[in-house]
């Protein structure tokens, strides 16, 4: 990985500062260490402090126990006194100082039933002196109970000063191979760092001198070729604003041209558009026209239904007319039976003769009435079946004019929506010649724009030759000042 020219700075300074941290960090615990072993060194002092200052209290007391009992007077009881209160403070600071340490402790314990015992003992001896006599103190003392117990208060004091000594021996180790670290981090250490940071300075001015030289190198290179294209393109933009001057031109004429067409395209815009309305106007006749053929449709229909029931109630009428026909002739059979019997009955039967031939008579007329409506109802049923012929080929007809003209409104439909497409076309080709139109302004807008940024591109340009050819300049200089190319 390629370093730049502030990393490596920043990389001695990083150094530096680590270097500086690293001896601090050491320095600051060699320090705090020789602080404490110090504070222990005090500590075990004030332990062995106390501990004489027991025994000499205690011994204090016993001198004027002594001296009471043989003299009797009450002043040699002062040093008895003030032991008795001191060795009770030294006893406590005792068990204060060794609350870290638990052998120290057990002893303390050990040793406090026995200061009591000893102080028992010097009580009862001034006690009993005081009441009884200098012989019965002198008895006490001769037991040597006393003297046992301040042995064994000796021993036990005798202890504690040993372990604290030995404490005082390993603190005072502990703080020579401190200093001795302490020491060595400033004698060899400062050296060592003084000297790295030597060796990386020098690295580091000299790889930065070697980038600048490249630098500078390739700044000389540059700013000549940058010259170079300069110049080329001073020439090339005079010849751009050139073009750019007759593009403009151009563009003037084709804005001419757009203006036309947009002309032309709205006037062919304007007659889709009544096109159109009038296309709407013959589609919407036609419609009603395909209504009105639908509704003859509809009522041919209905003549014809009218028709055919016309000719079942001609049939039926035939058939009555069949059935009185065959009454007509069953009455005139029974006239002529009725003569007959008349005719056997002689004078009595001349009425029923009379009757028999008003029946005939009768009977007569309704055949010649039936055969008259009879030939009517034929003559009906004939014109009713070409009634019902011509309604039938009318209805044909009616339905192929409803074909033709719903193929006719399907084909206007086609042609309005065909017309309807065109006008839009052309109103949207009517929109894009006039945003065609915007467009061109804008183009004419841009390219005069364009023609201004050219002379100024062809000015700048020209700067730029001048700053180039400066920057150059200034390469050689910064060359000349790091000491010419590298080997």
């Amino acid at each position: 990985m390629k370093w730049s020219v502030g990393t490596k700075i920043g990389a001695g300074y990083a150094l530096a500062l680590m270097i500086l941290v690293i001896l601090g960090v050491v320095s600051y615990r060699n320090t705090t260490g020789l602080i404490d072993a110090a504070q222990m060194r005090a500590h075990s002092y004030q332990v062995l402090e106390n501990l004489e200052r027991v025994l000499s209290t205690l011994e204090a007391a016993e001198t004027g126990q002594r001296g009471y009992i043989i003299v009797g007077e009450d002043r040699y009881l002062e040093p008895y006194q003030s032991g008795v209160s001191s060795v009770k403070q030294a006893i406590q600071s005792l068990r204060e100082l060794t609350v870290d340490n638990p052998t120290q402790l057990q002893r303390l314990n050990a040793l406090e039933p026995l200061i009591a015992v000893k102080l028992a003992e010097l009580k009862e001896t001034i006690a009993l002196r005081k009441s009884k006599g200098f012989d019965a103190a002198v008895k006490v003392v001769r037991t040597d109970n006393g003297k046992k117990t301040m042995d064994d208060a000796r021993k036990v004091i005798a202890e504690m000063g040993d372990e604290e000594r030995m404490l005082l021996e390993q603190r005072s180790n502990e703080m020579k191979v401190t200093s001795n670290t302490t020491i060595s981090v400033i004698v060899y250490g400062i050296p060592f760092a003084f000297a790295l940071l030597i060796l990386v300075g020098f690295w580091i001015t000299r790889t930065i001198t070697r980038q600048l030289r490249e630098s500078v190198d390739q700044l000389s290179t540059s700013s000549a070729e940058i010259l170079a294209t300069t110049t080329q393109i001073a020439s090339g933009a005079a010849e751009t604003a050139s073009a750019v001057s007759e593009t403009t031109a151009t563009v003037e004429e084709v804005k001419q041209t757009a203006q036309v067409s947009s002309q032309k395209a709205r006037n062919v815009s304007d007659s889709a558009q009544k096109a159109s309305l009038v296309f709407q106007g013959g589609r919407k006749a036609v419609e009603e026209a395909m209504q009105g053929m639908q509704r003859i449709q509809e009522q041919m229909e209905s003549i014809a239904e009218s028709i055919v029931r016309l000719s079942e109630q001609s049939q039926a009428i035939g058939e009555i007319i069949a059935t009185v026909n065959d009454l007509a002739e069953q009455s005139n059979l029974l006239a002529v039976n009725a003569a007959i019997e008349a005719a056997k009955a002689g004078e009595q039967g001349k009425g029923f003769t009379v009757v028999a031939q008003e029946i005939k008579s009768l009977a007569e007329q309704s055949r010649q009435a039936t055969a008259q409506v009879r030939t009517i109802l034929g003559d009906i049923q004939k014109a009713t079946s070409t009634a019902v012929l011509a309604t039938e080929q009318g209805n044909k007809a009616v339905q192929a004019g409803v074909k033709q003209t719903t193929e006719t409104g399907e084909a206007i439909r086609l042609l309005a929506d065909s017309v309807s497409e065109a006008a839009q076309a052309a109103t949207q080709i009517a929109a894009s010649s006039q945003q065609q139109m915007v467009g061109m302004d804008q183009v004419a807008l841009a390219m005069e724009n364009i023609k201004q940024a050219s002379v100024q591109n062809v000015s700048g340009t020209r700067q730029a030759e001048i700053a180039a050819q400066s920057l150059h300049e200034l390469g050689q200089k910064l060359s000349d000042m790091i000491g010419g190319k590298t080997a």
